[in-house]
């Protein structure tokens, strides 16, 4: 053995490191390794996942209303800035996520696979990144956003939140986006009363009708009449119950609409 003065030379000590270092991602190789041999364990896709949690009746509608399309490499599923009335479902293949900067140039944000779905249920608002099919074919699931709000309700809703990626999260929280929800929440501050101030005099007696019609008689869609005002008194849970009643009833109103016309045709 080294006698202690021997121990203590700086270039001893550096072999004795480097050796303990060496042996660390010896060790951790070794056992790291049988984990490379193991299949690939595949994920179910997001629409057998939120049916998963679904009463047998509710079930089987979810995945009635849904409907399949498959794409090919380089096919464009859905634009930037285009509208939709879906919620889209990764099947199978690979989709390709691309958004924009700060500059307005693209840049891919991230790749989503079978489990991963895109469109908020609960929102209605312009697209904000491209959807790519990546390696084809790629097939998707749709199901309207009215249909998916009814059908899957709170538990399918939970499903979708968490299978969102964390590099989604990111960038919609740089563009700005509530990812939750598009209604303000029940806290003082939030923006509640600034929406309500943003709608029409009609918007505006059809949010104050889900309050109490008794409000609405206090008022008949002219200007002035101080509806601001008296939104504003009422409390945060109110106002906050109050517009996402009137989002969701719009939501299902358009989603209506468009079954409506696209039957006429």
């Amino acid at each position: 053995g080294l006698t202690f003065e021997q121990q203590q030379l700086p270039m001893v000590k550096s072999f004795m490191l480097g050796s303990r270092i060496m042996g660390i991602v010896f060790g951790c190789g070794i056992g790291m390794f049988p984990l490379l041999l193991l299949p690939d364990t595949p994920r179910d896709d997001l629409a057998t996942e939120i049916a998963q949690v679904l009463p047998a009746d509710r079930r089987c509608e979810f995945m009635n209303k849904m409907t399949a399309h498959q794409f090919k490499e380089g096919e464009s599923i859905l634009k930037y800035g285009d509208l939709s009335n879906h919620v889209v479902l990764v099947k199978s293949g690979q989709v390709e996520c691309v958004g924009r900067d700060a500059t307005g140039l693209p840049f891919k944000v991230c790749t989503m696979h079978p489990g991963h779905g895109f469109g908020h249920p609960g929102l209605q608002s312009p697209a904000n990144m491209d959807l790519v099919a990546k390696d084809g074919p790629v097939v998707i699931q749709n199901i309207l956003k009215a249909d998916f709000l009814r059908i899957a309700g709170s538990e399918g809703m939970e499903v979708w939140k968490n299978s969102m990626q964390r590099e989604r999260r990111v960038y919609l929280a740089t563009q700005g986006h509530r990812i939750e929800d598009v209604v303000p929440p029940a806290r003082k501050g939030t923006g509640k009363t600034r929406w309500f101030a943003s709608l029409s005099h009609h918007e505006k007696l059809e949010v104050l009708e889900i309050v109490g019609k008794e409000h609405v008689r206090m008022f008949r869609g002219e200007e002035n009449e101080g509806k601001v005002r008296f939104f504003a008194t009422l409390p945060e849970d109110t106002k906050h119950k109050a517009l996402a009643a009137w989002h969701q009833q719009r939501i299902l109103q358009r989603d209506h609409n468009s079954t409506t016309s696209e039957q006429r045709v």
